[in-house]
Formats: C-alpha cells, sequence, structure tokens
C-alpha cells in the first residue's frame, strides 16, 4: 500500500499571499483531503473526540465518511456537535490533532482541514441550514455576538426560543471580526453565516450597548433567559517608562480595520515604512507581523519573555497533552525576525513618538522535564532595539464592561470573570466567564451552558 504522508504546503505561496489580504491558505481538491482522511486510524480509544476537542466532534467517523467520497455524511455527522465549522476548520489550533494516534510514530491527520472542506462543500451543496425548532413561547437576550455569544444564539434557537442578539459593535461577530485578520478568517465568511441565523429568525441589534443604549431593566422585563457573551477584550498592557509615547499600539487596535471590506484603520496604525516592534510570541502576535508585511513595513522584529520552546514536543508534555514546543506561523515564512528571553524595561521617547525600547536578557530556570520556572536578568545584557512602531501582542485579561455586569445584579471573582445567577436566569459564557481562551473554547462553553437552559 502506497504510504499517505500527511501535506505541509497548506499556504499559497509568500510572494502572492503578501500582496493581498485573502485567506493566506490554498485550496485543496478533494481527492487530498479524502487521502488525508483516509489516514485517521479509526482508534479503539479516540483521543481526538474526548481529550482533543472541547465540543467532542466525532473526528473518526466524519473522517471515516470523507475519506470514501461521502462528504454530505461527514458533514452530518460534524454538524451533530458542532455549529461553525467554517470558523474552526480556519482559526482552531486544532486540539484534536495534538491527540491523534498518529503522533506516536507518524504525523497527525490534517483534521482541521477535512473540517474546513466539508463546511465549504456543504455551503456550495446548499445543505446548510438551521433546523427548525417549535416555538416554545420563551424570549432570549443574547449580549455580544462573538463565538460564544453566536454559538449560544443558535443553541437557545433550537430550542425554540425567540432569540435577540445585541452587539455593542457595528458589525457582528465579535472577536472573530475585530481580532483575526481577514487573510485568516475573510469576513463573508461571518455573514454567510449570519444571514443564515437571521433568516433562522434570529434578531441581531448592533451598535447598541446595555446599560447606555437600552438599560438593564429593559433587557430583565423583555426576556425569560440572559447570557451575557461579552468576552474579555481588556489587553494586557506594558506600563514602563515612556507608555505615552505617540506610537505605541494595543495589538487589537492595531489589526483592527486595514483587512476589513469598507473600514479604514487611521494612518496612525499603518505599518507602511516603518520598524516595527511587536511584543508578544502568540498568535495575535504574530497576526500583528502578518499585517505588517502585508503594509510594507521596513523591518518587524517579534520578541517574547519566554524562552525558546524545543524543536520537538518537550517531556513535560507528553502525549496527548498539548505539546510545548516552537511553532512556526504563516507570518513567520513571510518575513521578519523572532527573539525570545527579551524583557522591556522602558520605552525610548523622541520628540513625544517612540523611538525603540530598552530590553534586557532574561534566562530561565527550567524543570527537569523541561518547562520554564523561573526568570533571571542577565547582567550587562541591556540594548536598545529601534523601533518607530511599537505593538503589544500580550494577551488579554478582565471584563471589559463592568457597567453590564452591575447593572444586571451580577459580581465579579477576583480575577474578574462574571459569576452567572442562574436563579435569576442569567447566564455568562465563554472568556467573560472563563478567561481569555480560544474560539472553540467559547464555543464549547456556550454549548455546555445553555444545554442546561430548560
Amino acid at each position: 500500500m502506497t504510504q499517505i504522508n500527511r501535506i505541509e504546503d497548506v499556504y499559497r505561496p509568500v510572494d502572492e499571499r503578501i500582496k493581498d489580504t485573502k485567506e493566506v491558505e490554498r485550496k485543496f481538491f478533494p481527492t487530498e483531503i479524502m487521502a488525508q482522511a483516509s489516514r485517521c486510524s479509526d482508534c479503539g480509544i479516540p483521543f481526538c473526540h474526548g481529550a482533543g476537542c472541547p465540543l467532542g466532534n466525532l473526528v473518526p467517523e466524519f473522517n471515516t465518511a470523507v475519506a470514501v467520497g461521502d462528504i454530505r455524511k461527514g458533514y452530518d455527522i460534524i454538524s451533530k456537535t458542532a455549529f461553525f465549522p467554517e470558523f474552526t476548520g480556519r482559526v482552531c489550533p486544532a486540539l484534536c490533532e495534538s491527540c491523534c494516534t498518529r503522533n506516536l510514530n507518524d504525523d497527525a491527520v490534517m483534521v482541521r482541514q477535512v473540517e474546513k472542506f466539508m463546511i465549504e462543500t456543504a455551503f456550495e451543496e446548499g445543505w446548510v441550514s438551521l433546523p427548525a425548532a417549535e416555538p416554545n413561547g420563551k424570549t432570549a437576550a443574547v449580549i455580544g455576538s462573538g463565538p460564544a455569544g453566536l454559538f449560544a444564539a443558535e443553541a437557545l434557537r433550537r430550542k425554540g426560543f425567540a432569540v435577540t442578539v445585541y452587539e455593542k459593535r457595528e458589525k457582528v461577530g465579535g472577536l472573530l471580526r475585530y481580532g483575526i485578520p481577514n487573510w485568516k478568517l475573510e469576513k463573508q465568511i461571518i455573514d454567510r453565516r449570519v444571514a443564515l441565523l437571521e433568516a433562522a429568525g434570529i434578531k441581531f441589534v448592533c451598535s447598541t450597548e446595555i446599560g447606555k443604549d437600552i438599560s438593564a431593566e429593559y433587557i430583565h422585563k423583555n426576556y425569560d433567559e440572559v447570557v451575557l457573551a461579552i468576552g474579555t477584550p481588556n489587553a494586557r498592557d506594558l506600563k514602563i517608562p515612556g507608555r505615552e509615547a505617540e506610537g505605541i499600539y494595543l495589538a487589537l487596535d492595531f489589526l483592527h480595520g486595514a483587512e476589513m471590506p469598507d473600514e479604514k484603520n487611521p494612518e496612525r496604525f499603518s505599518a507602511k515604512g516603518k520598524k516595527v516592534l511587536v511584543i508578544g510570541g502568540g498568535d495575535t502576535g504574530n497576526d500583528c507581523v502578518g499585517k505588517s508585511i502585508r503594509e510594507g513595513c521596513k523591518s518587524v522584529l517579534q520578541v517574547e519573555f519566554m524562552p525558546k520552546p524545543p524543536e520537538t514536543r518537550s517531556p513535560s508534555t507528553p502525549w496527548p497533552d498539548w505539546p510545548y514546543m516552537l511553532r512556526t506561523s504563516y507570518a513567520h515564512h513571510e518575513g521578519g525576525e523572532r527573539r525570545w528571553n527579551v524583557s522591556s524595561k522602558q520605552f525610548i521617547v523622541k520628540d513625544g513618538k517612540v523611538a525603540g525600547v530598552e530590553a534586557v536578557r532574561v534566562e530561565w530556570e527550567m524543570s527537569p522535564l523541561g518547562k520554564p520556572l523561573k526568570p533571571t536578568e542577565v547582567p550587562n545584557t541591556t540594548e536598545i532595539i529601534e523601533a518607530d512602531l511599537v505593538v503589544l501582542a500580550m494577551g488579554f485579561t478582565g471584563v471589559p464592561a463592568e457597567g453590564i455586569v452591575n447593572d444586571l445584579g451580577l459580581q465579579l471573582t477576583p480575577r474578574t470573570a462574571i459569576i452567572p445567577d442562574p436563579s435569576r436566569h442569567i447566564y455568562a459564557v465563554g472568556d467573560c466567564a472563563n478567561g481569555a481562551s480560544l474560539v472553540v473554547r467559547a464555543m464549547a462553553d456556550a454549548k455546555r451552558v445553555v444545554g442546561k437552559i430548560k
């Protein structure tokens, strides 16, 4: 039997994709995806389904269907557990793949690509719709239209609720629209799904903030159930000397607008011709690198406080755990430089504008299995990193709208996560309940919580 290897070239050519804001991934032929699905071992204990996927997707089952060309069956299978495969098929880090049994002596099955192929085929063939539900005579308000809010809205609609989604921004999508660039998730993909939700009877009210444009009293009076899905888009800031200088931006401010149809980023956020420094080594920081390159930066450097991960899975995260290891994103293939063990001490300011960062090298004490434990600054390693545009991409913390929480009569934990009150029919889902995490985990939490609402 011919050995089928995992496909490595998932992206469009670099010199082509950096000239536009279309999705970086190439389109796969059906025969390619069928062959990749056939690599699934149909394990006796499918860790991809249990330990891996927060939504509980039946991965071996849909792989088996796709492998023999029955894409409709595969789509029907994933539809039992996931409402929006077009989102997770693009932006999920594929926790299921890290749990794939083939990882023990081979490369994981391309589960995410199979998922994306199934849902796009389903849209092309007209299979996608929201199942009709008998009205239950009850109403539900969902506050926030990000991944958790959208999932909660559809789940409630499937139970027969008359659902209204409130969004304070001008368009639906939350983090999907305003935090993920177009070249990872084109915005018409969101619009396509929202149109289906509207056709199913879900009402979206945008540019409306609870407590400002509509009172909490109105929400309490007019809805039987209230689901808060307001996320945690309060970014971690870097409160070091010089922070007030012009040219230092939070990642979502830097990302927003430039890649969206009919929206323009203010000129100050453009990286064209500038020396860009991105502080933060996660996915959002990677996207900031990608934006800088697409806008024609002079140079871009991404620095990370943590140490450089190992090239292969660390013993500290044995299979099937999510592996601690070096990851190289699409943006790193496009250009720029990465550095680790860098601690920023102060911004260099000239004439009110940022001119660089004073930084020092750190060394990490490691556990016997290779897990970072404690950093120590290395003496005599101070340096100046020149930059005339600095992007802070260090993650998120806190609840963005304590006013909503207070107005609705809820409380916050010490780490500023919302404490729901099911006795008053008020629930919290996603990041605002659990802290910043993955899109798929936000959806899974909405699935769990709404599943308990009668």
